[in-house]
């Protein structure tokens, strides 16, 4: 199973969000901050701590979109929204992998830089994390590309806020 998923950096996911919503009908949007209280993260080989806004929205045919806000001036997205003079920005895109280690290993025997290691926490009765690998293509595909592990009977965290399309409006999907 191969799914791609759009990641993007934002300076202002609120706006970003109600960009989605309000002028293209995209929604809901799930959002959460991630930080040292729910991450862990090693950043180009070393321990680092950051935070960040994210916002998913899923839509019915598995593609998912993410929209991430920095929140500080450390970590992978602080840097990538400088390195675009602050402009929205695809920053990664995520390949679902049948088997996590196999296509770790595959990347990492091409050579390619791993900026970004992180284990994000789920609800809070849920034991396992989910895991992100990110590998620098930037200079053969023009983005960052992430494989992800999920283990079975993983939950999300409940958002801190959902955004939902207006009734008026047709959700796209």
């Amino acid at each position: 199973r191969c799914a791609e998923r759009r990641r993007g950096v934002e300076i202002d996911l609120d706006r970003a969000v109600r960009e989605w919503v309000e002028r293209y009908g995209v929604g809901p949007w799930h959002l959460w901050t991630k930080d040292d209280s729910n991450m862990s993260a090693v950043v180009d080989g070393r321990p680092e701590s950051f935070a960040f806004r994210v916002g998913l929205c899923t839509l019915a045919s598995g593609f998912r979109l993410e929209l991430i806000q920095p929140l500080d001036e450390r970590g992978p997205y602080a840097g990538s929204l400088a390195r675009h003079e602050g402009r929205d920005h695809v920053h990664h895109l995520r390949l679902d992998v049948a088997d996590y280690g196999d296509a770790r290993e595959s990347l990492v025997g091409l050579g390619l830089g791993v900026p970004l290691d992180a284990a994000f926490d789920g609800a809070p009765d849920v034991e396992s994390t989910v895991s992100a690998t990110y590998f620098d293509t930037m200079d053969e595909l023009g983005f960052t590309l992430e494989i992800g592990r999920v283990p079975p009977g993983f939950a999300m965290p409940e958002p801190e806020l959902v955004v939902s399309v207006p009734d008026t409006r047709q959700e796209v999907r």
